[in-house]
């Protein structure tokens, strides 16, 4: 695990003794397992009194971003403050947290979580399986942009280029996930799992999106099943090879561990919003029973009862400049016949829905439990991404 550096900054020839303290102060708010004092390349700035502002500006540069702490002691705050204003004036991305606050560990903790989450993107590996379906108008990102924001490789696969499932076994572990489920027969499911699955291990992929109309519609079979269980087991999977949804999904897997729900929004009203699809990962629901895929009435699909009632909704711009945050309370889980299987509603504020109307990023949002409203906050903060208010 990669630590955070920190350096030390005081007045021009300070003592021995004003670094030697400082120690005793960083590890009142930073585990010692996380940090390492650095005198380069330092993720954060630790100013220990006035008079470092130039010591300061020697250790940053454009394109990175910077933690600065001050404290009431010796004018460090003041110092962090002037430093502050100057990188904001030249755009250099940065953060002021004040030593002494009761807030600070946690967000020093999330600082941590983030660096490594953004840390372990780069490098990862997604498969795009097939094209970006033809309705997602807003949701494609271009494969360079990717690789230079998070640093994700995008590898294009044309069905074209790929055996058609048909030609695999059937997947017994597959089988073994959906044993309850005695009244559909999924053994050309259980094939579609195995094709996904090889395909995976072969591209040494880290997470898919599949565009799977053209599989419905050609043999009668959809992905939805396999997509959930890859989503259980840790493995990003997401659907209409959407490349917006499956990098937030991601992302989110990095933050928080937990792979989000891929879901339409169905209505955005002062009252109610609803959310709905059909690729929810068994763990997220209680109760879930396989039906079959909402749009074509084939293959299969899950509905289940969402787990928990706090939920984050959360989702990019297909330019990685915006994204849309947002903690609601589950009001309702609905099983509407004319919406994908798995659904809910939830009342977001008056501001919220304006967003969802007035200015949304695309369609598909992500849904996970619990409250990760901030460490998606600072997440878009060390990236550059604006989070609409």
């Amino acid at each position: 695990m990669t630590k955070l550096k920190v350096k030390l900054l005081a007045f021009q020839n300070a003592p021995d003794s004003v670094f030697e303290k400082a120690i005793q102060r960083i590890e009142k708010i930073l585990s010692p397992e996380n940090y390492s004092l650095t005198e380069s390349d330092p993720d954060i700035l630790f100013f220990l009194s006035g008079g470092s502002e130039q010591l300061a500006l020697k250790q940053v540069s454009e394109g990175n971003f910077y933690v600065l702490i001050g404290s009431r002691h010796d004018n460090a705050y003041a110092s962090a403050t002037e430093v502050k204003a100057y990188l904001n004036s030249i755009n250099i991305r940065s953060l002021l947290l004040d030593e002494e606050e009761a807030e600070t560990p946690a967000l020093l903790k999330d600082f941590y979580i983030v660096k490594q989450a953004l840390n372990n993107l780069r490098g990862k590996n997604l498969g795009q399986i097939g094209q970006v379906s033809d309705w997602l108008i807003s949701s494609a990102i271009p494969a360079d942009l990717l690789q230079e924001k998070l640093g994700i490789k995008l590898n294009v696969l044309p069905w074209s280029k790929l055996a058609h499932f048909s030609e695999f076994k059937v997947s017994e572990q597959f089988l073994d996930s959906f044993s309850d489920v005695k009244h559909m027969d999924l053994t050309e499911t259980a094939k579609v799992s195995e094709m996904l699955t090889d395909t995976i291990q072969k591209g040494k992929l880290d997470a898919i999106t599949v565009e799977c109309f053209p599989m419905v519609q050609k043999d009668g079979v959809t992905a939805c099943l396999p997509l959930a269980k890859f989503n259980n087991e840790g493995i990003p999977a997401g659907c209409e090879g959407d490349i917006t949804a499956i990098t937030g999904m991601m992302l989110c897997k990095e933050l928080t561990g937990i792979i989000p729900w891929i879901a339409n929004i169905n209505k955005a009203t002062d009252e109610v919003c609803m959310f709905s699809h059909c690729t929810i990962a068994p763990g997220l629901v209680s109760g879930f029973t396989v039906k079959t895929h909402f749009e074509t009435g084939k293959g299969t699909a899950i509905e289940g009862d969402f787990k928990g009632d706090l939920i984050t909704i959360f989702r990019f711009d297909n330019k990685l400049s915006k994204a849309f945050i947002a903690t609601a309370n589950i009001s309702g889980r609905p099983k509407s016949s004319s919406a994908c299987r798995t659904q809910i509603e939830v009342k977001l504020t008056g501001n919220e829905v304006r967003l969802l109307r007035e200015s949304p990023l695309g369609n598909h949002h992500l849904i996970f439990p619990g409250d990760c409203k901030k460490i998606l906050h600072l997440a878009c903060l060390l990236l550059g991404i604006e989070v609409l208010k």
